[in-house]
């Protein structure tokens, strides 16, 4: 299927209109009508804004079908933080920590 019909079904599907679409991406309308009749295509950022508004992947945006199902983790800290188990992993991942304990160690033995 052509992106073009992919993007018109998309939006007829979630029943937005062409100015839903345009008003959700900040373009303007007839931005998204030349995509849906192919006389123009959204650059990257518009695609991932398009795929987060219709809650599917790029590859299913593009074409239609999920061809990759591994879902990705995401890198926040909370979720990451027991998977760092040894202390290289810690260090590797809070290098700059090693600055203040330098310093009080260097300074304790100053003294």
């Amino acid at each position: 299927m052509k992106i073009e019909n992919r993007l018109k079904e998309l939006r007829e599907q979630h029943k937005y209109t062409q100015d839903d679409v345009a008003g959700f991406l900040n373009i303007s309308r007839q931005s998204v009508s030349k995509w849906e009749l192919g006389k123009g295509y959204p650059d990257i950022d518009n695609l991932r804004r398009l795929s987060d508004l219709y809650k599917i992947s790029l590859d299913q945006l593009i074409t239609g079908e999920e061809k990759y199902h591994t879902q990705v983790a995401s890198d926040s800290t909370d979720s990451n933080e027991s998977d760092h188990k040894t202390v290289g992993d810690f260090l590797w991942r809070h290098w700059w920590i090693l600055f203040p304990i330098l310093g009080v160690i260097s300074t304790w033995l100053y003294y």
